[in-house]
């Protein structure tokens, strides 16, 4: 495994295309976990749980495009990692990067070398944001409440008795949004559509199971705001027990629906966007 090999194969269908376009950002990260189990079977591993993992999203994928995903073990750490790439096969186009940590210790393999264009650019692999949430107290406090609160249902478990690990972004983005909050594309006065896509993103999985019926509830907060840029963060909690169950932080990027490129957001409209919350940024994981 000192080579990328090919671990998983798809085609981005009708059904995965969001309101921007492009294939929706769920199912770059249902890629890279398919691609995730078959290396592990290759391996004779029974399936570890995600702890978390990280995407690096480099171009966007349109209907019909056939993809592939590439993958190699990364050496050292106190888990097993696993990078993946997400290629498009008719012009090896690269869709996304990845970094998947399992709840599983590292194995042997050969050395793999993460190129540069696999690590992270703007967030930081050591932080653990399960362990430095916030409580349930205070998001509430500061008004971050994003969905209303609901249980946990059979759409998120796609049927099962809890949530599967390729779904726990329906744990997050499920349910009714809160009524004051803006569109997810937005237009300018002179007609401009805009809406903001993720660039990066790494995302902690609770490791024990979200079962059916689990009572949650999603909030987020601006961790800061540049010209084109911003970044985020989003828990969902266990509204019972108070404790976090999923915790994604995002580099979001202002796009230009119209023309399709990046744009500066205009300063009337980034005032709108609300107050930051740099003191909510994940913390560094604890040495074990």
């Amino acid at each position: 495994m000192s080579s990328l090999d090919t671990t998983h194969q798809s085609t981005v269908d009708p059904d995965q295309i969001d309101d921007l376009g492009h294939m929706n950002v769920r199912y770059y990260g249902i890629n890279a976990g398919a691609g995730t189990r078959a290396l592990c079977e290759r391996l004779g591993l029974t399936q570890p749980r995600v702890l978390s993992t990280y995407t690096r999203h480099h171009h966007e994928q349109m209907e019909g495009n056939e993809l592939e995903v590439r993958s190699a073990i990364l050496p050292g750490g106190e888990r097993l990692r696993i990078y993946h790439e997400l290629r498009n096969q008719a012009d090896d186009d690269l869709a996304a990067t990845f970094v998947y940590e399992l709840d599983h210790a590292p194995i042997a393999a050969p050395d793999f070398v993460l190129p540069p264009y696999g690590a992270p650019r703007s967030l930081d692999l050591d932080t653990d944001a399960l362990a430095t949430a916030p409580t349930l107290a205070r998001v509430r406090g500061l008004g971050l409440a994003n969905r209303k609160p609901r249980l946990i249902d059979r759409e998120d478990t796609m049927g099962a008795d809890t949530v599967p690990a390729a779904n726990y972004g329906s744990v997050l983005w499920g349910g009714d949004r809160m009524e004051d909050q803006e569109s997810w594309v937005r237009v300018l006065p002179d007609g401009t559509r805009f809406a903001f896509v993720v660039m990066e993103q790494r995302v902690w999985f609770r490791l024990r199971s979200v079962a059916l019926g689990t009572p949650v509830q999603t909030f987020r907060a601006s961790l800061e705001a540049g010209e084109k840029i911003g970044r985020d963060i989003a828990w969902s909690f266990n509204t019972d027990t108070g404790e976090p169950i999923v915790v994604s932080e995002t580099i979001d990027l202002c796009f230009n629906l119209t023309e399709r490129r990046s744009m500066a957001l205009p300063t009337e409209i980034r005032a709108q966007e609300g107050g930051n919350h740099p003191e909510l940024a994940p913390g560094l994981r604890a040495a074990r």
